[in-house]
């Protein structure tokens, strides 16, 4: 219910408020690719023609660190998907929070300026 309620909030503050009355343009979202769940083991291809025990251990070691590598930069990209994610959160709430930052501060002047008009009409009308 509060994440419901958190997200319409987002929504009115971003969407509808921002760009249709207070005239804030939000920045363009990153250009983020939703990167698939890959599997990531290793299959083997063929097995060397030469059948010797050296190549075929080093054949082997290589075909781990092909996984290993295979297994990191899956982790950046994964990593950096995630980071743009939390950068694009962050972009929208920064922009919610100036939106509610200027309604604030037209209320403030329309209160402020309505008080010193107040204040002026009772004491130039004061018998």
């Amino acid at each position: 219910m509060v994440v419901f309620l958190t997200y319409q909030m987002k929504n009115l503050f971003c969407d509808k408020l921002a760009a249709a009355c207070l005239c804030i343009k939000q920045s363009p979202p990153p250009l983020v690719k939703h990167i698939p769940k890959k599997n990531l083991h290793f299959v083997s291809g063929d097995r060397p023609t030469i059948e010797t025990i050296d190549v075929e251990s080093m054949m082997k070691e290589l075909r781990e660190i092909r996984g290993l590598l295979k297994n990191r930069v899956h982790s950046e990209e994964e990593q950096r998907y995630e980071a743009a994610k939390e950068n694009e959160m962050k972009n929208d709430w920064m922009l919610a929070a100036a939106v509610l930052d200027r309604i604030c501060a037209i209320v403030f002047a329309v209160i402020f300026l309505g008080g010193t008009v107040a204040f002026f009409v009772v004491f130039l009308f004061r018998p």
